[in-house]
């Protein structure tokens, strides 16, 4: 009797075991989206002359079919911490931008931006897209104006140089 008595035990114990845990499963599918975390883009100032931070904006999708017909979509951007618009990054140091980081498991790009610096005394420009997608960061950049100043993006790490 001990023994059959052990068994509905077991069976309930087991019973109780898949019940919590598929309850815990439509738990976290009915749940709403996790709040997002960043990722950190580090730019590094390797010249001789200071950038200022002319604008930081959103980076469109993708080309508008019809030209004027249109309006262009662009990527999520938001930041847990940037430098502010006009601030300088002088020779030899460093600006950190925390791009928000969303999941999806579509993948795709979840958050971009474009930040884009005056190089001082010049009319040149700096700019650079940052892009977190769900498992990875990509980055580029491009000079505007000069032959003079260089510059390189890979995935997080960002460089100007003279």
């Amino acid at each position: 009797m001990n023994e059959v008595r052990s068994r509905k035990a077991i069976r309930r114990g087991g019973t109780a075991v898949v019940l919590l845990a598929v309850a815990a499963a439509l738990g976290l599918l009915a749940a709403g989206p996790a709040s997002a975390a960043s990722r950190g883009f580090l730019l590094h100032n390797v010249s001789h002359v200071p950038l200022k931070l002319e604008s930081v904006k959103p980076v469109p999708t993708g080309l508008c079919p019809h030209a004027g017909h249109c309006v262009k979509p662009h990527y999520p951007m938001d930041f847990e911490g940037r430098p502010a618009d006009g601030s300088y990054i002088d020779p030899t140091a460093w600006d950190w931008f925390e791009l928000k980081y969303g999941f999806s498991p579509l993948g795709g790009i979840q958050y971009a931006a474009d930040l884009r610096y005056e190089i001082e005394g010049t009319d040149a420009t700096v700019e650079y897209k940052i892009y977190v997608w769900s498992t990875a960061n990509t980055s580029e950049c491009k000079v505007h104006g000069s032959s003079k100043y260089s510059c390189s993006a890979t995935d997080t790490r960002l460089k100007f140089m003279d």
